[in-house]
């Protein structure tokens, strides 16, 4: 009884029948091998596959197993890696071999790719190599240009130093040339000179007795005097045409003042309409209607003037003084300018200086006269000085056209023969 209960403890009647293993076993005394003895063996084969020691238990298996999954989720280099602590070894193996087998193919990808793109590089290094000789080659001829290039070179500065040293000869003999004719007419120039001065003399001291006075409105006959006539107007339309064409130095944007035929241009110089050039024919000219005065027509035979233009050439003015352009009581800093500005806009020509030759001189007001100030420092001393200087200047110049009988014109007659006011011309 008792060793029965013993051998139930090893193996029960229904795995005895089962159970391969004891159906191989022997007892030991016929040599075996016993159950234990083939157990130990299996034990053994099983701890070899699963950790390579055939002395590890299950336990150190199991901790081998988990030692290694922690290390594969530390190492982060398996996608999934934290399901590796709930897989068996041979499951383990082959989710690893599955993960192999996609990496492996991206590898092969890759090392394809690598291939193609190697390929495509040997490819473009022998196209550049190509190039690369071309390019020698361009660069050898623009090489040889530029030495053809510099040699020419240099024969023409050869060249050129030689011109330009014949042409210093020349200037110098040509200068000395000029010089003595200089001479000569500078003394000649002198005599004139001494001539002029005692003539002027003697015509300043007749103006005197004279009583001359500067000239006013009834003595510009030149501003007076009609430049054409209107050769055809529709009351009410808006252009006119005047009998001056290509050959009488129009220009676009010239305007003139229209003045009845049968009261002439009044000394004033106020008309009673206002015409701009727009287009220019050989004998005639298209004129746009700018402003025409109430009560007033425009009709064939009427005049037309402008002081500044004249058909044979251009008139030379000369303007002194200062302006109020828009009458406020103070004189504009850029006045003169735009008198300047009207006047060669419409092909007049400004001169510096006043000569028996200019044809007109636009009067403005004279600089203020300074006034004396007692115990005046030197830099207002300086500055009274240098404002009697511009105020005699001023007189000088007014008294000089009087003298040459230069036609002068204020600024509001000036700008009434062209048809202005001031507050037009100011803007």
């Amino acid at each position: 009884t008792r060793f029965r209960n013993a051998k139930e403890k090893l193996i029960s009647s229904s795995e005895e029948g089962s159970l391969e293993l004891f159906r191989q076993a022997r007892p030991s005394s016929e040599g075996g091998p016993t159950v234990v003895g083939l157990l130990e063996k299996e034990r053994q084969a099983t701890a070899s596959l699963a950790s390579g020691q055939e002395g590890d238990n299950g336990e150190a298996i199991r901790r081998k197993r988990d030692q290694l999954a922690e290390r594969i989720s530390g190492d982060r280099l398996v996608a999934g890696s934290d399901d590796y602590f709930d897989l068996s070894l041979l499951d383990g193996m082959t989710a690893l071999y599955e993960g192999f087998k996609g990496e492996n193919a991206l590898r092969t990808a890759a090392e394809e790719r690598v291939a193609q793109l190697q390929a495509e590089v040997t490819t473009l290094v022998g196209q550049n190599a190509e190039q690369k000789g071309e390019f020698e080659r361009r660069l050898e001829e623009l090489t040889d240009d530029l030495a053809r290039v510099e040699a020419d070179r240099t024969a023409y500065r050869a060249e050129r130093d030689e011109a330009v040293a014949q042409m210093g000869r020349d200037f110098e003999n040509s200068l000395g040339q000029a010089t003595a004719a200089l001479a000569e007419a500078r003394g000649k120039n002198e005599e004139l000179r001494s001539g002029l001065e005692e003539l002027r003399a003697r015509f300043s001291a007749q103006q005197g007795k004279l009583g001359v006075l500067m000239a006013g409105p009834s003595e510009l006959p030149t501003a007076r005097e009609p430049d054409g006539t209107i050769l055809s107007a529709v009351p009410g339309d808006e252009a006119v045409y005047i009998n001056l064409g290509e050959a009488d130095r129009l220009m676009l944007g010239l305007r003139f003042s229209v003045f009845s035929a049968g009261t002439g241009i009044p000394a004033d110089g106020r008309s009673k309409a206002q015409v701009e050039v727009v287009s220019i024919a050989p004998k005639s000219a298209e004129c746009r209607v700018v402003h025409v005065e109430p009560g007033e027509i425009i009709v064939e035979g009427d005049l037309v003037a402008n002081p500044v233009y004249d058909p044979r050439r251009a008139l030379t003015f000369l303007t002194v003084g200062q302006f109020d352009l828009d009458r406020d009581g103070e004189y504009d800093p850029d006045g003169r300018a735009t008198i300047e500005a009207m006047i060669t806009n419409w092909g007049g020509e400004i001169t510096q200086e006043l000569t028996a030759l200019t044809d007109f001189i636009i009067v403005g007001g004279p600089p203020r006269q300074p006034k004396e100030v007692r115990n005046a420092t030197p830099e207002q001393r300086d500055r009274q000085a240098a404002a009697q200087r511009a105020y005699d200047d001023y007189l000088a110049v007014v008294e000089t056209a009087r003298a040459l009988s230069v036609p002068a014109m204020s600024q509001d007659i000036f700008l009434s023969f062209l048809g202005r006011s001031s507050r037009l011309a100011a803007r």
